[in-house]
């Protein structure tokens, strides 16, 4: 048999003799010194259940009196492997663990001659870690996880780092794998010291910190790049001319899909109480702004469709849009002038008054002739008070037929010219009329244009101002 093999045996029978319980120290009063760090492998964070899971190499160092010997003795044997469960092991647990059946790889501990144990199995933790999604899908997480000794306190069992920042990502880099959502930023660890719930003794607690952040590849295409360009496209609902109704379906359909990607996001964010994302703001802003954009936009259209049958545009409003909103926007080549604006308005009264007066003299001059003659069926005597006799009333007669023909003749005349000079009224008075129409629709849409020019410009300033708060 070996010297080592001599060395194993010895070593397992002194202990199985002893007992596995109890601290490995010679005197009641030590402490035992246990350098605890941990490598990580592989890493994913449930959003959804809070959960950082971990698959991680735990490195255990500290010395053990009962496991020392001469190297002399056993032919230079200065270092043996043995089974965990043959020797003592500190209880050292993750207290925020989010599954009390941690899993661990059942691993041998190398033992040098001066009785220093290292003990490194593979572990599985499972932590729990608050989410902050305020700024999904831009956000950093830190998750913590507390490790010490379950039973004893510090001055039974001391715990420390075994590596400066805790968690090493430079041994293990050979079996790292990084995650394809997260990126580890910082690790960070600290020594704390909890008292016990009598203050005395104390018990020392490993806090390891791990800062990530979201790898922007998956949440730039899929829930942020279609925001910013639909937020864009809104931009055309203005762009397009005020005499397209179909811009509002295009407001509509936008709309429709900021819902969708509001579906997508609520489907993708963990859902929490605590905060909301700034993503998910943003989405109910431009919702908010298109529906607005929506009631604007028909409102332009309205104005400059049914411009014909409104009166002239107020004297307050064509202050407010034509002479200065116009003036801001460089849009005064495009529009009336105030010399024109002014000949509307008194185009407008002039019209009015012309309607006004043909009514009246239509209504109160009335054409009556008599075509009658007033003496035609009166008989007709002669300077001697006898009766005409039958030739005079043949006679009589024809006159009469004769004089008839004459008046008709006249009244047809003056038909005729009476029907010429109504014609020539009316003509005049639709010619006025039509110009006045499309006077005062030209009015109302220069007022349309200026306010749509004036939507379009607030809107982009929100757009601009809603991508600076968000990115």
């Amino acid at each position: 048999i070996s010297a080592e093999k001599k060395l194993v045996r010895k070593l397992a029978h002194s202990y199985l003799s002893m007992g596995r319980n109890g601290r490995p120290v010679r005197s009641a009063n030590d402490t035992v010194v246990v350098h605890f760090g941990l490598g990580l492998i592989q890493m994913d964070l449930d959003e959804k259940k809070k959960v950082l899971r971990m698959s991680m190499w735990s490195r255990y160092k500290w010395t053990d009196e009962y496991m020392r010997w001469n190297p002399s003795n056993y032919e230079g044997v200065l270092r043996v492997r043995m089974e965990a469960h043959q020797i003592w092991i500190p209880d050292i647990m993750l207290y925020n663990t989010a599954d009390p059946n941690e899993n661990m790889r059942e691993v041998m501990a190398t033992i040098d001659y001066n009785g220093t144990v290292t003990w490194v199995p593979h572990q599985i933790f499972k932590s729990s870690c608050s989410i902050d999604v305020t700024n999904f899908p831009f956000d950093k997480q830190s998750c913590h996880m507390w490790f010490g000794s379950w039973t004893f306190t510090s001055d039974e069992v001391d715990v420390e780092l075994a590596f400066r920042k805790g968690i090493d990502l430079s041994t293990f880099q050979s079996d790292y794998k990084e995650s394809s959502e997260w990126e580890i930023m910082d690790t960070r660890a600290e020594k704390l010291i909890l008292p016990s719930l009598n203050e005395t003794p104390n018990y020392a607690v490993l806090t390891f910190q791990l800062d990530m952040k979201r790898k922007l590849v998956f949440s730039s295409y899929i829930l942020t790049l279609p925001c910013v360009f639909l937020a864009c496209l809104t931009l055309v609902v203005f762009w397009l001319p005020p005499d397209r109704p179909d811009r509002t379906t295009l407001a509509m359909s936008i709309f429709a899909s900021f819902l969708v990607l509001l579906l997508i996001l609520v489907e993708a964010a963990p859902p929490t109480a605590s905060s909301v994302p700034v993503l998910g703001v943003y989405y109910c802003f431009n919702m908010v702004i298109i529906m607005i954009a929506v009631f604007l936009s028909s409102l332009v259209v309205n104005l400059c469709r049914d411009g014909e049958e409104r009166p002239p545009v107020p004297k307050w409003l064509k202050v407010l849009t034509i002479n200065g909103l116009s003036r801001i926007f460089f849009m005064r080549n495009d529009l009336l002038s105030d010399e024109q604006y002014d000949a509307v308005v008194e185009q407008s009264h002039h019209y009015r008054v012309s309607v006004n007066r043909s009514r009246e003299t239509t209504h109160s001059n009335g054409f009556k002739y008599d075509i009658t003659p007033s003496n035609c069926f009166e008989p007709s005597t002669t300077s001697n008070g006898r009766h005409f006799d039958q030739k005079s009333r043949r006679d009589a007669w024809r006159q009469l037929d004769e004089d008839q023909s004459q008046a008709s003749h006249i009244l047809v005349d003056q038909l005729h010219h009476m029907w010429s000079s109504l014609t020539q009224i009316a003509q005049s008075l639709n010619s006025q009329q039509e110009a006045y129409v499309k006077d005062v629709a030209r009015q109302w849409r220069d007022v349309a244009l200026v306010l749509d020019r004036t939507f379009f410009l607030l809107y982009v300033i929100l757009i601009i101002v809603s991508l600076v708060t968000l990115f």
